[in-house]
């Protein structure tokens, strides 16, 4: 009972937007978002420097890590390193995105560094006996219908960062840029300097994924802030959905190609969705995702 009740104080936000000490009992605090711009989604749950931040919203490998869709690297990509690539500087050559916390699905910044397979074996040998074993202080969050995973870890790593900033939290008072990322031609930032829309590859988009909750490809992800450079997910909700998903996958899918028959045809659930892909020349997951938006929202104009 009593580890019950230290949980639930420590469950707290603090009035900077961080969780408060393990040693701390602060009042419940709230963080107002500015007149007519109320989001559709939960607001970020903020990160604890010595918590980890594994959400059950991102899809996991076998070994554990987390990842998501960055078409600026033309796939999947693991969640811990684009974590280290929008908060904490460029990898380059053989700088990898490494856990202090040894716990492959987290992706708190925090927990993260910049080094290379030196670095790496070390970590391994340091967390070797305190896996699958936690501290007492952690947590598990609900956001939305998902959670958050904050397990504490044993030990962190103190190895020395080949990026020389060092992440100092979010706050909801405050706006957080990345200078070294790229603008979009329409005002946001990306990873890698490329000819896409923010509205497909923006920084702020996988910032929201990463710690706010899942995110379609139609959702419209803005700025509380009003600041289209700001990565602060304290900052960023879901305003709603292309008016339009097939204007838009036309404006930035180039593959995307289906005549108004097409549509009707995958508008038509009796047929199964691989021999429509067959007969249309696409790939079933193409179907798949059509349905599924058409699931979601039957009257959406396509």
């Amino acid at each position: 009972m009593h580890r019950v009740r230290r949980r639930l104080r420590n469950n707290r936000l603090s009035s900077d937007g961080a969780f408060p000490s393990t040693k701390e009992r602060p009042m419940p605090t709230t963080h107002p978002i500015p007149p007519g711009s109320e989001p559709l989604q939960p607001s970020f749950i903020g990160l604890h420097p010595e918590l980890c931040f594994a959400p059950t919203w991102l899809s996991r490998t076998q070994r554990g890590y987390t990842s998501l869709t960055a078409k600026e690297f033309s796939g999947t990509t693991c969640a811990h390193r684009l974590a280290v690539m929008l908060l904490l500087g460029p990898l380059e050559g053989t700088d990898m995105a490494l856990h202090r916390c040894g716990n492959a699905s987290c992706h708190n910044p925090f927990h993260l560094y910049a080094g290379g397979d030196a670095e790496n074996r070390r970590d391994k040998l340091l967390h070797q006996g305190s896996h699958p074993r936690w501290g007492m202080f952690g947590l598990t969050r609900l956001a939305g219908r998902h959670h958050v995973h904050m397990p504490h870890p044993l030990v962190l790593s103190k190895e020395a960062s080949r990026l020389s900033m060092n992440f100092d939290n979010f706050t909801p008072g405050k706006c957080v840029r990345s200078a070294w990322l790229h603008p979009t031609y329409d005002g946001f930032r990306q990873l890698r300097a490329t000819a896409m829309s923010g509205e497909v590859v923006g920084a702020h988009r996988k910032v929201y994924t990463l710690f706010n909750g899942p995110l379609d490809k139609y959702d419209i992800v803005s700025h509380a802030c009003g600041d289209p450079t700001c990565l602060n997910p304290f900052h960023l909700f879901i305003s709603g959905r292309q008016p339009c998903p097939r204007d838009f996958d036309v404006k930035h899918d180039k593959r995307f190609r289906l005549s108004a028959e097409g549509l009707a045809m995958i508008a038509d659930f009796g047929k199964g969705s691989a021999d429509i892909a067959k007969e249309l020349g696409v790939h079933p997951q193409t179907v798949v995702s059509r349905r599924a938006n058409l699931r979601r929202s039957p009257n959406t104009s396509w």
